[in-house]
């Protein structure tokens, strides 16, 4: 787990295919567009009825991230948004909280290269939970797969509002970290619809996205098109 002082110093800026370790994946729908509904982004909006919009967009891969809030908080929220996408035979990761995961059952976790161990979020959880792991260099990647990582969330492919200090991983490693790995592979990190495209063939399974979707006027819409756009971009 991430340490709690780091955490808080996150929080200050924030203001201004399939493994066999997890045969539940294998048995979700396909991860082809993955919302991360960030409180930070996200403000004062009800985080569940945000998902229920995008539910009716099509989505059904989300990550809940909330690296400020109090625990309490954070479970509220996820607790708020399970049953909707239980409905929905939608999937639910958590961002870092292993425990709150574990807790209320959600769908799995996502962890970051400073987060805890993946053989200890698997003891925790169990085998048919989710767990993902962020990587930005092959050697991340190639690692997080021996370890039992269900999927890796790899970027920032291009520049991002969300996290504007995050170094760029770029096309080319892309396809390099997806070429070396056998795990489904999620591009992350200031993608619009008109590059979902270049992504997708460099090697991506799929795309996670934040600030695109959560900050647009219409954010239903905005996935309904990248949705449109990654499955056409598979037929071509």
């Amino acid at each position: 787990m991430s340490d709690p002082s780091a955490r808080r110093e996150d929080c200050a800026s924030h203001a201004h295919r399939y493994p066999a370790s997890s045969p539940h994946v294998k048995t979700s729908p396909g991860i082809d567009l993955c919302v991360i509904i960030d409180k930070a982004i996200l403000g004062e909006r009800d985080a569940a009825a945000v998902l229920r919009l995008l539910l009716e967009a099509g989505v059904r891969w989300f990550q809940y991230r909330d690296k400020c809030s109090e625990e309490a908080e954070i479970a509220r929220a996820i607790s708020g948004m399970l049953p909707f996408c239980g409905e929905a035979g939608a999937r639910l990761i958590v961002n870092d909280r292993v425990g709150v995961a574990s807790r209320l059952g959600a769908d799995g976790v996502h962890l970051g290269q400073s987060d805890m161990a993946i053989g200890e979020a698997r003891r925790i959880l169990g085998r048919e939970k989710i767990i993902g792991r962020s990587a930005r260099l092959v050697e991340e990647a190639e690692r997080a797969e021996a370890e039992g990582a269900d999927y890796l969330g790899v970027g920032a492919i291009y520049r991002t509002r969300t996290k504007p200090d995050a170094r760029i991983v770029g096309l080319a490693r892309l396809a390099e970290i997806s070429r070396r790995v056998k795990l489904p592979v999620i591009a992350i990190g200031g993608i619009t619809r008109t590059q979902v495209r270049d992504v997708l063939e460099a090697g991506a399974t799929g795309v996670a996205v934040a600030s695109a979707v959560l900050s647009a006027p219409d954010p239903a819409a905005v996935a309904r098109a990248l949705l449109e756009e990654i499955r056409a971009s598979r037929k071509k």
